[in-house]
């Protein structure tokens, strides 16, 4: 007398269906990450990139990036006394101009290209100042207030006028005059980007819908993602 076939259970059944489901996710999870990030591609445009940039831009080999005029101020306030015990009074001085900052990449810096499906994501070397900064001088104005008992106004407005220059500097690497021309640098790398890329056949023909810049300041990790609340330009690339 044969035996018959074990019974099986609904819960066999669900589980074999949840394997066979979770393998077939997996392989067009695999497939879906080969398409959208093509790590072949990101190495060979990195490259061609790279190789164009000795013969982009003007000799100095740096792409301008911004350029802004900053209202600025600059205060100096002197306090003196006679004898450490009897008060002379304060002399202030202030100089306010219009200071005009520029921004530039040094092209042959380190630059690296992604492919992820329609976006160029562009690592861009960071952005700096081109030094000194500019002042307009036919905007300047000067103001000065002695003590009763000084008379070195003038010589504290020129002594502060002659460190100016030097002040000017510092600013120009502080977050907030960074953050300032921040998008305005980004544009600039993506329309230079957009400028190359539309000029290989490889690469242009509807390849891209969108160039998304990123300075190494914004990077958070290794994995070279933009930090979360970054408002990242994107830029078509398609001719119209």
């Amino acid at each position: 007398m044969s035996e018959s076939p074990p019974t099986r259970s609904p819960w066999h059944y669900l589980i074999t269906a949840c394997l066979i489901a979770f393998a077939i996710g997996a392989g067009v999870f695999v497939w879906f990450a080969y398409r959208v990030t093509s790590p072949a591609a990101s190495v060979t445009i990195s490259k061609e990139f790279q190789d164009y940039l000795p013969s982009a831009g003007p000799t100095d080999g740096i792409l301008e990036t911004a350029t802004c005029s900053v209202p600025e101020t600059f205060t100096q306030t002197d306090s003196a006394t006679l004898f450490n015990v009897i008060p002379l009074g304060t002399t202030v001085s202030e100089i306010r101009v219009p200071a005009v900052y520029r921004y530039h990449i040094q092209l042959l810096d380190p630059w690296k290209l992604i492919v992820s499906g329609q976006v160029c994501l562009v690592l861009a070397p960071q952005f700096q100042p081109s030094l000194p900064p500019a002042i307009v001088t036919s905007q300047m104005e000067k103001s000065t207030s002695a003590g009763w008992l000084r008379f070195d106004g003038e010589a504290d407005l020129a002594a502060l006028e002659q460190g100016i220059t030097a002040e000017l500097e510092r600013r120009a690497y502080d977050k907030t005059h960074r953050d300032f021309v921040r998008e305005a640098c980004r544009h600039s790398v993506a329309a230079f980007v957009k400028t190359w890329l539309m000029k290989e056949d490889k690469w242009r023909n509807g390849r891209f819908q969108q160039i998304v810049v990123v300075f190494p300041d914004e990077v958070t990790s290794d994995q070279a993602m933009p930090t979360p609340g970054v408002t990242i330009e994107t830029q078509s690339t398609q001719q119209h």
